[in-house]
């Protein structure tokens, strides 16, 4: 199961409209960022930079759940990774394609965090 911590923002939107894409079924917890949300202890568990969006798979490919995912373009990459739509399918991408470091280069920064952990 797949929870996204969401306020209708840009960032917040392109995030549902590949999860509606991709066929994934998830809830949507409201994350109001006018009344400060993204502040409180529960929020700050699952996402220490406080901005949203926060994708939390429960169900997590390696078992070892569950997994937050925060900033929308590190979200939207494990989606695509995680389905196996809208990135390239060749082992060796060149940099034309999405998955390769060409795609990578804008969401360096961006964090997952697992069970704590940060990397």
């Amino acid at each position: 199961m797949l929870d996204l911590h969401y306020w209708p923002t840009p960032n917040g939107k392109k995030v549902t409209i590949q999860l509606e894409e991709c066929g994934l079924d998830y809830s949507v917890i409201e994350c109001n960022i006018g009344k400060g949300d993204q502040f409180t202890e529960e929020f700050l568990a699952i996402n220490p930079n406080t901005r949203m969006p926060v994708l939390v798979d429960h169900d997590p490919v390696d078992g070892q759940g569950p997994l937050s995912v925060f900033e929308s373009g590190a979200i939207m990459l494990y989606i695509a990774e995680k389905t196996g739509q809208f990135m390239s399918s060749d082992p060796e991408p060149s940099t034309k394609s999405y998955s390769g470091s060409c795609g990578r280069w804008p969401i360096k920064g961006q964090r997952v965090a697992n069970a704590g952990t940060f990397v």
